[in-house]
């Protein structure tokens, strides 16, 4: 189901970054990408295939009647705390809104494809421990990088969020901003030893209930629940991330102009109307 996740909720949030156009295209064709997400990990037979189209095209049609104007109201709160620089507790409160969604996404993937599981054999299982594999490969090159290396890494991306975000800075801002990013801890080891032992709760699962199914509520346990071994582990890192992200951006914003920060909000205004267009089809 981190497939899913992946594939789905941030795909949907990434979708929004083009034109209205080429949102509305790839919107409606999600129900076809997240299904050859699925069979490139667990190489699914004909069968196998026609039945999960049939359940994605039932989620997205609950996607579409129920997410997306949450996501409309997440957008305006999103615009009106940028607008004159977000708060620690109110970029805590987005992101706790954007977590709650994922949630949801996962819950609602569970109830409409978790029984696809009945029909996976050993083989495929196995294909999916590969995917997984697969995926990890650039989470362990950053790991296998220098504490230096990664730092660089690091900063270079979460400037380049920023400057994508609110247009590009000039060079004392931009070293201001790069200084106080690098007060925000490095939460991928963690994230990492977090991902790896889902993963090995979920192809366990998956093996122990190969022909019968996964109970849908042991499948939300492995995939939500905060309180697995591997959960409560990862919490401490998880939070002092994001609080030290949340006061980072905090001070950040206090230092834009106006113009800057309304850049920002243009941006989530025009989210907010593609949203609008792809709540309105039929």
């Amino acid at each position: 189901m981190n497939i899913f996740k992946r594939t789905l909720f941030a795909g949907v949030v990434a979708l929004l970054l083009g034109s209205c156009s080429l949102a509305d295209v790839a919107y409606n064709n999600a129900p076809y990408l997240v299904g050859s997400e699925f069979e490139d990990a667990f190489d699914l037979s004909e069968t196998q295939l026609a039945q999960l189209d049939s359940r994605l095209q039932q989620f997205f049609a609950w996607h579409r009647e129920e997410e997306l104007a949450q996501y409309r109201q997440f957008l305006d709160r999103a615009a009106l705390a940028t607008a004159d620089g977000i708060t620690e507790t109110e970029f805590i409160e987005l992101h706790n809104d954007v977590m709650a969604a994922r949630n949801r996404l996962f819950e609602m993937a569970i109830n409409s494809l978790g029984d696809l599981a009945v029909s996976l054999t050993p083989e495929q299982i196995a294909s999916f421990e590969e995917y997984f594999i697969d995926s990890s490969d650039r989470l362990r090159g950053y790991l296998e990088k220098s504490e230096q290396q990664r730092e660089i890494y690091r900063l270079d991306r979460d400037l380049g969020r920023l400057e994508d975000w609110f247009g590009d800075f000039e060079f004392f801002l931009e070293q201001k901003i790069t200084a106080r990013l690098m007060e925000v801890p490095d939460i991928y080891p963690s994230w990492s030893e977090f991902r790896e032992k889902r993963h090995q709760a979920l192809v366990k699962a998956l093996r122990d209930s190969s022909g019968k199914g996964i109970d849908p509520k042991h499948l939300k346990k492995i995939m939500v629940d905060p309180d697995t071994d591997y959960a409560r582990a990862f919490e401490p890192a998880r939070q002092a991330y994001w609080q030290g992200y949340a006061a980072a951006l905090a001070d950040i914003t206090s230092w834009l102009s106006d113009k800057q920060r309304q850049h920002a909000v243009a941006r989530l205004q025009r989210y907010a109307s593609i949203i609008d267009q792809l709540a309105s089809q039929d």
